[in-house]
Parts: C-alpha cells; sequence; structure tokens
C-alpha cells in the first residue's frame, strides 16, 4: 500500500512541474489605438496682398476642421501655388505665394500639426517657381523637428511613424527624375521592416481623367509593387478617385485627392472608367476600391460633390491596417463625408427605357 500510495505521489509531482511548464492563458493582445493623418492637394493659393484673399474661406474652413481633428500630421501633394509655365512672374512675387501658404498652415502648426509639402507641376515650371518652393522649406522645418527625415527634402525624403513609414516623393510629370526613382527604390528597401508603406507624389501613375501613361506606370508600378506599398496619395486631377491597382502582381491602393481651393476648376471622369463605374442614366457612381456611392453630372461627368481632403486612420484593429475617408465641407465649415450616406455595393442597371442624357 505504502508503494501504491508513492507511486501517485510521484504521480502528482510530475503533473505539477509539466503544468509549471504550460504558461499561464492570457487575453489576447489589445488591438493598437488608431492614429490619424491627413492630406489637402491642389490648394492653388495666390499673392494677393491680404493673405485672406488669397488663401479663400474654402482653404481656411478645411485647415480649421483638421485643427478640431488633430490629426498626427497633414500631407501637402502639391500644386500649392499658382505657376503656369513660361508665366515669367518674378521671384518676389512667387516668394509671396509661399508666404501666403505659410499663413494658411499656421493654425495646423500653432495646433501642434506638423505639415509636410511636396511639389506639383504648378510649384516647379520655372527656375523663379523651384527656387521659392526651395526657399518655403523654412516655413515648414521648424514644425518637424521630431520627425527624422531621410532623403533629401523637400525635393524626396520619408520618416516612419509608430510602425508605418512614408515616402514623399517629386513626382512633378509623368517621368520621375533618376536622382527620384534610385532614392526611392533605396528608401523602400531600407523599409522593408515596416507595417505599412506609404508613398505620396502629386502626378496619379494612373489618370483617372486622360489616358494613363504605360511607361509612367511600368516606372512608378514597378517601384511601388517592388516595395509592398499600401498606397500611393496622389493630387493633381481635382477629382476624387480611389481605386485598386496591380502591377507585377502586387495590389495597391492609389488615392487621387481632390482640391480644396476656392472656386477649383474641376475635371470629369475619364469616359472609360465613367463606363465601369457609372450609370448613365443618373449619373449614380460606385468607387471601386470602397463600393461606396457618389453623384455625377452624366452629361459632362463631373462628380457632384466637392471632395477636400483625406483623412486617414492607422491601427491594427482595421481592414488591412488603416482607412481612408474622403470629405467636402458643409455649409458651416464643417467635414462632411464624400460619400452619400446609404449606397454601397454594385449598382442596379439602369431600367429598361429610361433615358440616358447625351455624355460629353
Amino acid at each position: 500500500m505504502g508503494k501504491i500510495f508513492s507511486s501517485i505521489k510521484n504521480i502528482f509531482a510530475i503533473l505539477g512541474l509539466a503544468l509549471a511548464a504550460v504558461p499561464a492563458w492570457s487575453a489576447p493582445p489589445a488591438a493598437e489605438p488608431g492614429w490619424k493623418f491627413a492630406v489637402l492637394s491642389d490648394i492653388h493659393v495666390g499673392s494677393r496682398e491680404d493673405p485672406a484673399l488669397s488663401i479663400g474661406s474654402f482653404l481656411k474652413s478645411a485647415v480649421q476642421s483638421l485643427v478640431r481633428e488633430r490629426p498626427d500630421f497633414v500631407v501637402l501633394t502639391g500644386d500649392l501655388t499658382r505657376g503656369n509655365p513660361d508665366d515669367n512672374v518674378p521671384l518676389a512675387k512667387v516668394r509671396k505665394w509661399w508666404l501666403n501658404i505659410s499663413e494658411a498652415v499656421r493654425p495646423l502648426q500653432a495646433a501642434g500639426i506638423p505639415v509636410l509639402p511636396i511639389p506639383g507641376n504648378h510649384d516647379f515650371y520655372t527656375p523663379a517657381h523651384r527656387k521659392a518652393y526651395e526657399e518655403a522649406w523654412k516655413y515648414f522645418e521648424p514644425a518637424l523637428a521630431e520627425f527624422t527625415l531621410q532623403g533629401s527634402p523637400p525635393l524626396y525624403y520619408s520618416f516612419t511613424r509608430k510602425n508605418a513609414h512614408f515616402s514623399l516623393i517629386k513626382a512633378v510629370d509623368q517621368d520621375l527624375s533618376p536622382d527620384v526613382e534610385a532614392w526611392l527604390r533605396k528608401d523602400l528597401k531600407q523599409a522593408e521592416g515596416a507595417g505599412l508603406r506609404f508613398v505620396f507624389g502629386h502626378v496619379p501613375m494612373a489618370s483617372a481623367m486622360a489616358k494613363p501613361s504605360v511607361s509612367f506606370k511600368k516606372q512608378l508600378g514597378g517601384l511601388l509593387a517592388g516595395g509592398h506599398v499600401a498606397a500611393y496619395i496622389c493630387g493633381h486631377e481635382h477629382l476624387n478617385w480611389d481605386e485598386v491597382l496591380r502591377v507585377n502582381d502586387w495590389p495597391f491602393r492609389q488615392i487621387i485627392v481632390g482640391s480644396a481651393m476656392d472656386k477649383p476648376y474641376t475635371f470629369p471622369v475619364r469616359k472609360e472608367l465613367y463606363a465601369a463605374h457609372c450609370r448613365s442614366c443618373d449619373g449614380q457612381c460606385m468607387m471601386p476600391a470602397t463600393g461606396k456611392h457618389f453623384a455625377t453630372d452624366p452629361k459632362d461627368r463631373l462628380q457632384k460633390v466637392r471632395q477636400v481632403l483625406y483623412m486617414f486612420e492607422v491601427g491594427s484593429a482595421l481592414e488591412g491596417g488603416y482607412s481612408a475617408v474622403p470629405y467636402t465641407l458643409d455649409e458651416s465649415g464643417g467635414l462632411l463625408p464624400f460619400y452619400e450616406p446609404a449606397g454601397s455595393g454594385p449598382l442596379p442597371p439602369c431600367q429598361a427605357g429610361e433615358p440616358a442624357p447625351a455624355v460629353q
């Protein structure tokens, strides 16, 4: 009997050692809390003596809305001024444009929200444009002390923020300069450990208003695919378009941000995209990347709601690790979702016999 009790005692001792080796159960880690950044584009600030007239009430309201939202930072994806080819605008006047831009973003910087610019084609046509753009870095750099910038700001540079990597490049036409191309390839290679990679340029890789450039898609798209970029965020076209593109078997989103200027000139969605994602009878459209609905005028293919800015949220609880939401402004200057409140998914076809207006 004593041997039996001794054996049982040994069994329990062995079980105790085995259980002690098993880690105690704990709840799965909580999802990382989300954080935000915003994007404005094509603000086209002028050079009138009164900065308020050059900035415009619409841009002012957009900035004040961002101050209330308090994103971690704001990216400006080019066409911040009004330069044109061979406009012969003297350097002193272009400097005035940038002085007014600094006034426009001052409320953000005063609220502790850094602003990061890249050039657009209207900022970079002439020697005076280019010189003033590089000089204007002095208006942005002091608020960026907390960022460890790599590259050659303000032309192309990058930083890592909370396990997401951000690359900002000079893409002012459909051909990257050799220095930008070489730098971006190296930068994305060094950022392989980042959870998400975002690239910002001015010109879309695949235009939503004109025939895309095959060579530019191959050049820039190859870099984005090779660097496993989650999204390429751009402007230039004064419309909102969000689509998943695939290059070399790598899918990534291209998000075209609209314009925050007063009284903007606008462009229609190109015919092929319109035919694929919109109804000709009433102009209802579905955004390809999100399935969300928005309205256009089928006679000219122009979006009826003016999209002003994008707000991004990054967090592990979000599908794909981030979200991207476009906004317009309401009558009081507050943020209002661009997409229609009710409506998502494939659009039912127009009813038989329903008249379709002539598309221009």
